[in-house]
């Protein structure tokens, strides 16, 4: 009966491709506006610059090292636009949040060898 009205058959852990394209819109659509367009930026702009970091640092470094100085980077270019923004802007706590974030998915998810 409870299998009847799930929109997933999770028993057989098959999911439809149109099942799959319709929960990736739905997710990032409300994932769009729980979140604030300023965090997003935060959080991609330092996503960007610890899994850069991380990549290039996992040529010298072991990967646990590269991880933390990829995250030590991100985090520390968060700090310094937020102390920049404490004479010329807004700081925020919640956006050094996103950076940290940001910081630690960049490092995590991203490792390329070239």
């Amino acid at each position: 009966m409870l299998e009847q009205h799930l929109p997933l058959d999770i028993y057989n852990k098959e999911i439809d491709m149109k099942q799959l394209i319709l929960i990736m819109l739905i997710s990032s659509h409300s994932l769009a506006q729980i979140i604030p367009e300023d965090k997003l930026l935060h959080l991609s702009a330092t996503y960007v610059i610890s899994s850069t970091t991380t990549s290039l640092v996992s040529y010298k470094y072991p990967k646990k090292q590269a991880f933390w100085i990829g995250v030590a980077a991100g985090t520390l270019v968060g700090v310094g636009k937020e102390l920049y923004d404490i004479k010329h802007g807004n700081p925020e706590w919640g956006d050094l949040g996103a950076d940290v974030v940001g910081a630690l998915l960049g490092s995590f998810t991203v490792t390329i060898r070239f």
